[in-house]
This record gives C-alpha cells, sequence and structure tokens, in this order.
C-alpha cells in the first residue's frame, strides 16, 4: 500500500486558488487564505524569470485521488514525466465533488463557501473566474454540461464551452489554445469518476476511462508547447478528490479517509522565447 493511502497529505487545497491567482497576475479571491503554495510561485519564477504567466491552463479531472495515481504507475508516467512539479492537497470534507471545487476556485472552505454535501448551487462568492474578468483576462470554460463547475461558477463574464462528452471538451480545450484567443482556459472532464461509480475505482473499465484522462493532459500539454511558444504558461493537472471501494463493491467517496481526501496535483510552466 502506497504512504498515501495511509496517512493524510497536510496542505489545504484552500491554497490553491489565491497561489493561482497569483501566478496568473490576478487578486485572490477574497475569501482565500494569506497562505500560498511557494513551490509553485518558486517554479514559475525559477522557468520564466517572473512571478506570473501570461497563458493558464486547469484540467479538471474529476475523482483520480493519489493512491489511484501512485498505484498506476505506468498509466501516469507521461503526467510525472511531463510535468515539473508535484504538489499533494488535502481536499475538503466532505470529498464530494461540488465541495471540492467550491474550494478549489474560491480558496473559500465549505464552512465559507456554504457547500457541505452533493448539491450545485449557484456559488455568487468571490472566485479565480471573478478575478480573471475583473482583470482583462479572456477566459474561457470548457466542461461536461450539468456538471459541478459549471453550475457552481455560472453566470460570470467569461465563455462557457459545454459539451456531452469528455472528448468534445477536450477537443475543443485544445481547438482555443491553438487559437492563441484566451488567457485562461478550464477544462473539465467526468468519465473516471462515472464509470467509478458503476463499477469500482480499480476496475478494467474505470482504468480505461483514467487512461482517456491522461490522454486527454497530453493533448492539452502538447497543444501548448506548439502554441503558446511566445508566451509564459502554465498547465495545471488538478483533480478534485478521491476514491474508495464500498463493502457493497462499487467504487464511491464521501468519507474522512486518506483515499477520498488525499489528492495530488501536477504542474508544467512552459518558458516562452525571450527577446
Amino acid at each position: 500500500m502506497h504512504p498515501s493511502e495511509k496517512k493524510f497529505f497536510t496542505t489545504p487545497l484552500t491554497r490553491f486558488a489565491p497561489t493561482i491567482a497569483d501566478i496568473s497576475g490576478v487578486e485572490a479571491p477574497a475569501m482565500s487564505p494569506e497562505e500560498r503554495v511557494d513551490e509553485i510561485k518558486e517554479l514559475v519564477a525559477l522557468k520564466t524569470g517572473r512571478s506570473s504567466v501570461d497563458k493558464v491552463v486547469v484540467y479538471n479531472p474529476d475523482a483520480l485521488g493519489a493512491w489511484f495515481i501512485d498505484k498506476y504507475t505506468e498509466m501516469f508516467r507521461p503526467l510525472k514525466e511531463k510535468s515539473d512539479l508535484r504538489v499533494d492537497y488535502l481536499t475538503m470534507f466532505p470529498p464530494k465533488t461540488p465541495v471540492c471545487f467550491g474550494t478549489m476556485f474560491t480558496g473559500a472552505t465549505p464552512a465559507q463557501h456554504g457547500i457541505q454535501a452533493y448539491v450545485k448551487p449557484h456559488l455568487k462568492i468571490d472566485s479565480l473566474f471573478d478575478r480573471w474578468a475583473a482583470a482583462g483576462k479572456k477566459t474561457a470554460m470548457v466542461s461536461v454540461a450539468g456538471q459541478s463547475i459549471p453550475l457552481l461558477f455560472q453566470g460570470r463574464n467569461i465563455d462557457y464551452f459545454l459539451y456531452a462528452t469528455d472528448g468534445a471538451v477536450i477537443d475543443k480545450t485544445v481547438e482555443l489554445i491553438n487559437s492563441g484567443e484566451y488567457d485562461v482556459i478550464e477544462a473539465y472532464v467526468m468519465e473516471y469518476d462515472t464509470v467509478m461509480h458503476l463499477t469500482h475505482p480499480k476496475s478494467v473499465f474505470a482504468k480505461n476511462a483514467a487512461k482517456r484522462h491522461v490522454k486527454g493532459f497530453e493533448r492539452i500539454y502538447d497543444a501548448m508547447r506548439n502554441s503558446y511558444g511566445d508566451c509564459d504558461s502554465f498547465l495545471a493537472f488538478a483533480p478534485d478528490h478521491g476514491v474508495h471501494r464500498e463493502w457493497y463493491l462499487l467504487g464511491n467517496h464521501g468519507k474522512n479517509i486518506p483515499e477520498d481526501m488525499n489528492l495530488s496535483h501536477f504542474y508544467t510552466v512552459f518558458p516562452g522565447k525571450k527577446d
């Protein structure tokens, strides 16, 4: 058993939003903590010579917990080899998708943002999407329709591209990257979470879904490397929570256990060509 299954990670997910705000060159959401993930800021400075980047892509594959990524080393080898930095987070309790993404994009705790169960309200508190828009950054949300992120963060001054399938989300994300039109792109996919609930976290069907999420990462990575060469850019592989197998054999999440709560993000910085 990998250590991520035995003990809880310690860096709270609340630190993601203010750190990403900093490296995006915008103000942090109002309810963010003062603490940052210093390793991310240091990576950006090291790779670019600056404190912020020009382009940001946040890729959100649902439910890929730390234990799963560590167990299936070969499956996630492209992710680990292409990324510059891994950061281990303790996600929010209960580890349900809207709870965790509510925190990821606001920096607020569940007690602050008010989502403490599997509900998808229109979240009106200050978020990264608001800060990006206020700073004049052209922002796109590309997501499977009807899911937590587009419902929670609806009504912002950003462009929404909502689709029926993960494949369409990845295709559109790559298209938007190649266009160079957007400063920030958030992309959400969900097949692993869906299949895991219908089978279990380690089923062949769930593993195949996870492989497709890794392929999605590779396509996004390649598009950024090829299209953002003249600017500094940042890619985040940022799941929301982990999963476990219940006594009735199906996959689930929502417990205060390391399998559900331990989260690993992977970050890549692409330095632009310098004159």
